[in-house]
């Protein structure tokens, strides 16, 4: 996924590795992925099938491309 952060770092961020885990294990669907939203009051991404929140500052420690 590329994401772009409010202090202008900007890449991909890869977390599939992490979708083998019982708490991500609903964004293995591709369906269900492409259901993300950002949650503004918690500044989350977030998936409402399997209840998923993922934190800013977890995704910005995976950033492999920086511009």
């Amino acid at each position: 996924m590329w994401l772009q952060f409010a202090d202008g770092r900007c890449g991909i961020v890869d977390f599939s590795d992490d979708l083998w885990g019982e708490d991500l294990a609903p964004l293995r669907d591709r369906v269900t992925f492409e259901e993300i939203k950002l949650n503004e009051g918690l500044a989350t991404l977030s998936w409402e099938r399997g209840d998923i929140d993922i934190s800013p500052s977890y995704l910005y420690s995976k950033l492999e491309s920086v511009q």
